[in-house]
């Protein structure tokens, strides 16, 4: 059984990225879903899914939940474009949701390989390593930068962590 191929997802965000002409920062996926041919719908019901790719009558659904935590929705549907452009087919049964809700915290080596790349993608898609660059001066300042980038303190932690880790963002 192959591993991840983080590469490759986070490859194909910067694509994603630049084929929807997409330069700011928060990533506008409601672009992304519409380039796709996706109906882009937003829901506000708590009893909902946070974020989700479905099939609603024949017609591809992009669903996003303002009821529930924007963020993470914003974070659900990326992962869940994720599984489009990296072609990914039939996936092992993974449900991060559900998991959640069991209360369980499956750690990211866990997951299955597609699931671990999805979220490299969406990582990527959310926080393109560009825009960290022009926002330099501010990655100390946690809240401040998830929330120009519309994404949770913990995925901000480990994108700007990633960040100072790559010595090519210091050119």
């Amino acid at each position: 059984m192959m591993g991840p191929n983080y590469k490759f997802a986070c490859d194909k965000a910067r694509y994603v990225l630049k084929k929807y002409n997409i330069k700011e920062v928060p990533t506008n996926l409601q672009i992304i879903c519409e380039g796709l041919g996706l109906e882009y719908v937003e829901l506000d019901d708590p009893n909902e899914l946070d974020g989700a790719l479905l099939e609603m009558n024949g017609i591809q659904v992009a669903m996003l939940n303002r009821a529930k935590s924007f963020i993470r929705g914003r974070f659900t549907l990326a992962h869940e474009l994720a599984h489009i452009f990296l072609e990914h087919g039939k996936r092992d049964f993974y449900d991060a949701e559900v998991a959640r809700e069991l209360g369980e915290d499956i750690p990211e080596n866990k997951k299955p390989a597609k699931e671990q790349e999805a979220d490299a993608f969406a990582s990527e898609l959310l926080i393109p390593t560009e825009q960290l660059k022009k926002y330099q001066n501010e990655l100390k300042n946690l809240e401040k930068v998830a929330d120009i980038f519309k994404v949770s303190k913990q995925a901000m932690s480990i994108a700007i962590s990633k960040f100072y880790s790559s010595a090519r963002n210091f050119k």
